[in-house]
């Protein structure tokens, strides 16, 4: 089996990826919990440390969850799956990553254009240069997008900021492929941050919070609406499906 890009996938991406199939196929449902650790170390025949780094994967995707004294169980959905236009899970915590982000980034480019040095401008400045080399290339917008909020929590010379950024788009990398062919926007998010970057440079703190939760906002609505049309487009090819005489 190989990953999205094309390399053999670890053994413990692999063992991940049989996990994600059982919870989407119920074998495992939302609320319930994991086999036993015993029980999934034989049945795939590898070591604990190897399933507990699939365990990590599955934590950061959202789809699993340690419970204290209680262990590890399937993520309960915050959207009723019975009702229509149900978010999946993997999906679901997606949104909630840009939900997150909706509260921390306009603070965050506030304090840059409070305390950004030159020296900050100019690496963000390079960066928006890099990104426009090659914004048809997922990868490419996935690292740059990455690169450009990190500098801007780094702006603010606040080191709680630049964890919490490093978090986040940590998360973000871990889905890049799904987030980022969602986001299909291509040049939009970099004539959004160079707005951003030009408020920031400019130490207009109230503009540059605004235009970073415009942009945010905006990142979110397109996630929202692509999961929303995947969603229609494969209830329609259920419907379509021909039916077993």
């Amino acid at each position: 089996m190989e990953s999205t890009r094309g390399t053999p996938l670890k053994v413990y991406e692999r063992v991940a990826e049989d996990l994600k199939t059982m919870i989407a196929s119920g074998e495992l449902s939302p609320g319930t919990p994991l086999p036993a650790e015993r029980q999934l170390i034989d049945r795939f025949s590898i070591s604990r440390t190897t399933l507990r780094q699939a365990y990590r994967i599955l934590e950061n995707v959202g789809l699993i969850e340690c419970l204290p004294g209680k262990g590890r169980f399937v993520r309960k959905s915050r959207i009723d799956r019975t009702s229509s236009g149900g978010v999946p899970l993997q999906d679901e915590s997606i949104l909630e990553l840009v939900e997150a982000r909706m509260i921390f980034e306009p603070a965050i480019a506030a304090e840059a254009a409070k305390h950004a040095s030159p020296s900050d401008l100019t690496k963000i400045r390079r960066i928006l240069t890099k990104t426009s080399k090659d914004v048809e290339s997922l990868a490419h917008r996935a690292e740059c997008d990455y690169d450009f909020h990190l500098l801007m929590a780094e702006a603010t010379h606040n080191f709680i900021f630049v964890n919490i950024m490093k978090m986040m788009f940590n998360l973000v990398m871990v889905t890049h492929e799904r987030i980022y062919g969602l986001l299909a926007d291509k040049e939009i998010f970099l004539r959004e941050h160079d707005a951003i970057y030009n408020a920031v440079l400019g130490r207009d703190i109230r503009k540059a919070s605004k235009l970073m939760t415009d942009h945010v906002w905006r990142v979110y609505r397109t996630l929202q609406d692509g999961i929303a049309l995947e969603g229609i487009r494969s209830s329609d090819m259920t419907a379509e499906a021909p039916r077993e005489q």
